[in-house]
Parts: structure tokens; C-alpha cells; sequence
């Protein structure tokens, strides 16, 4: 028997001795900040996929709006339309309504009769910002 346990008597010591305790607990420490570097890797993964998904669904949105856009001004009707929208253009023999709304009416009409009453020199020294 005594031959026996010398062997697991001395594994017992080397194990329970202070240096080992000492050697798991660094070995202990950077495993766990190794996992926890990890874990904070999967985390700001997670929200930058989400912030990446987001938009990836408004740069489809504003490809499908593009390519309508596009499909639109591939044909002369929509080419016509934004020319005439964008640069409020007419064709010939077209004309353009004017359509005022009742606030600024009578401040046209205003200034309408007042031109009309100044005659030739009153308009003439309101020209040149003399008269009134």
C-alpha cells in the first residue's frame, strides 16, 4: 500500500498547492475575458446588422422609387410630363392659366389701378424710384 498511493499523494500536493490555485485563477481570468471580449463582439455585430438591414430596406425602397423614375422617363409621354413640371414648359400654341388666390388678388388689383391712375409720368418717376 505504501507503494501504491505515492504517485496520487503527490499529484494530490502538486494540485492543492498555493502555485496551482494561483495558475487556474490567471488561467480562470483570461479565459473569461476572453469570452467576454467575444460576447461584446456578438453584441455590437448584432446591432450593426440591424442598423445594415435597415438600410438595406430604404436603398430598395429608393431603388424601386429610381427605377420607376427611370421606366417613366424611357418613354416621350413621361419625358414631355417632367419637362413640364420641372421647367413649366408649354407647346406651341398653348397657353399658360394663372390661377391667384383671393388673398393676393386685391394687392394686384392695387397696384393695377394705381399704375393706371400715375399716367405716363408718374409711372415714368416711379421707374426710376422718385415719385410715388
Amino acid at each position: 500500500m505504501k507503494y501504491g498511493n505515492r504517485p496520487k499523494m503527490r499529484i494530490q500536493r502538486i494540485a492543492h498547492s498555493p502555485i496551482t490555485l494561483v495558475v487556474a485563477l490567471i488561467l480562470c481570468f483570461i479565459l473569461g475575458k476572453a469570452a467576454w471580449g467575444v460576447y461584446e463582439k456578438a453584441a455590437a455585430t448584432e446591432v450593426r446588422l440591424s442598423q445594415v438591414q435597415s438600410e438595406l430596406v430604404k436603398l430598395e425602397d429608393r431603388h424601386k422609387v429610381l427605377a420607376s423614375k427611370v421606366s417613366l422617363l424611357s418613354t416621350e409621354e413621361g419625358v414631355e410630363a417632367e419637362m413640364r413640371t420641372k421647367y413649366r414648359a408649354v407647346k406651341e400654341g398653348e397657353f399658360v392659366a394663372v390661377i391667384v388666390d383671393s388673398k393676393t388678388l386685391p394687392a394686384l388689383a392695387l397696384s393695377a389701378s394705381t399704375t393706371a391712375q400715375k399716367g405716363l409720368w408718374g409711372r415714368l418717376w416711379a421707374w426710376f424710384g422718385i415719385g410715388e
